[in-house]
């Protein structure tokens, strides 16, 4: 005797879900997946990679469906590609407007330090050598401060004695100061350096005579959460790269 089998049938809607499946493409999923993530672009260069690569997923991913109608992924691909063009050309635009921004800030406190000791007042240009945190308001009162404060005195005397400040100093508003060019320019974390060339120029018994100028600056956070700058270096008579 034959053991009874029951009766398996599919019914009509699984049948139809069986037949509209089509496998999703995998370049199409990690286009989207690198095309939402492009926005890190904007934090910085390193990430510019993401864009870049999540466009040559969906582009592959395009191709493929092309090639292979049962694949499926056409949305996920475009909304990728969408998000990396957008990220890949708004991260470098707001990078080099930042970078520019950050060297004409540099500028603006350059010219601050070159003008305080034109106009005979180093205790101000000093300030602006010392960490944020540490530097007394740029007002009549700084002379005082220095007179009864015996470390700050002796800081603004060995300030005087460098050669650079002594020769500006002694030029007062004969020198005219010119942005030369930027050296270079780094950023690591929140941190912004810039070295900077300036050309000084001075009427010598009738001859006009420039030497250039360094200044090395830095452009960090202070405590109350806004970026202020420090100049941490300056160097007279360096020779600009290409003169």
């Amino acid at each position: 005797m034959r053991p009874s089998v029951p009766d398996v049938r599919i019914s009509d809607s699984q049948d139809a879900e069986m037949a509209s499946y089509r496998p999703l493409s995998g370049c199409a999923l990690a286009g989207l997946i690198l095309g939402l993530a492009s926005p890190l672009a904007l934090l910085d260069p390193t990430f510019w990679a993401l864009p870049i690569f999540g466009l040559l997923f969906c582009w592959q991913a395009f191709r493929r469906i092309k090639k292979n109608s049962s694949l499926a992924g056409r949305p996920l691909a475009t909304t990728g590609l969408l998000f990396s063009l957008l990220f890949l050309v708004a991260a470098p635009t707001d990078w080099f407007v930042y970078r520019k921004a950050v060297r004409d800030e540099a500028r603006v406190f350059s010219a601050a330090w070159f003008k305080y000791l034109a106009e005979n007042e180093p205790q101000k240009a000093q300030q602006l050598a010392l960490p944020p945190a540490e530097r007394q308001p740029l007002n009549n009162q700084l002379w005082r401060y220095h007179r009864e404060h015996p470390p700050a005195k002796e800081a603004l005397h060995n300030y005087v004695q460098q050669p650079l400040v002594r020769t500006l100093l002694a030029l007062g508003p004969r020198a005219e100061t010119r942005f030369y060019q930027t050296a270079s320019q780094t950023r690591s974390n929140t941190i912004d350096q810039i070295d900077q060339i300036y050309a000084v120029t001075y009427e010598d018994d009738g001859e006009k005579k420039s030497f250039f100028v360094h200044v090395q600056m830095v452009r960090a956070p202070a405590a109350n959460g806004k970026a202020q700058w420090r100049i941490l270096q300056t160097k007279g008579g360096v020779r600009p790269e290409g003169w």
